[in-house]
Order: structure tokens, then C-alpha cells, then sequence
């Protein structure tokens, strides 16, 4: 897991986070998020490309599908 904290969500805090995790661990094949700016952000998707992921999002208006990824 990689984490960044800052005052804003932007799309360089996340991908630094993901890049952050990357580093530290075996690369993920599937990466879950919501479907905030920050994620769905070329920036972020393009860091995904890059290291061959899957890019999974809850569905709009059912926060609950995180709580299964989350456990």
C-alpha cells in the first residue's frame, strides 16, 4: 500500500500514493478506487497503463461497492 497526505485531492497526490506503493510491494494486478477526479484523471490512468493495471471503480452512487474491496 502507498499513502500521501495533503490538503487538497488532486491527481499528483494520488498517483504519487499509487506510485509510493508500487515501489514498496509486488505489483498489484487490479487497482479499486471511487470515481473522484483524482482517479479517473489521465494522469492517474496513465501511471495504471504504465504498469499494466486494471483500473477498477465503484459505481456511481453505490459507495458500498468499496466496502468489499476496503475488507
Amino acid at each position: 500500500m502507498g499513502y500521501k497526505i495533503g490538503d487538497t485531492m488532486t491527481a499528483e497526490l494520488a498517483t504519487s500514493a499509487l506510485q509510493m506503493g508500487l515501489d514498496k510491494h509486488r505489483k498489484p494486478l487490479i487497482i479499486h478506487s471511487d470515481m473522484g477526479s483524482q482517479y479517473t484523471s489521465a494522469e492517474f490512468n496513465i501511471k495504471c497503463q504504465n504498469y499494466g493495471l486494471k483500473h477498477s471503480y465503484s459505481l456511481k452512487s453505490h459507495p458500498y461497492d468499496n466496502g468489499r474491496m476496503e475488507a
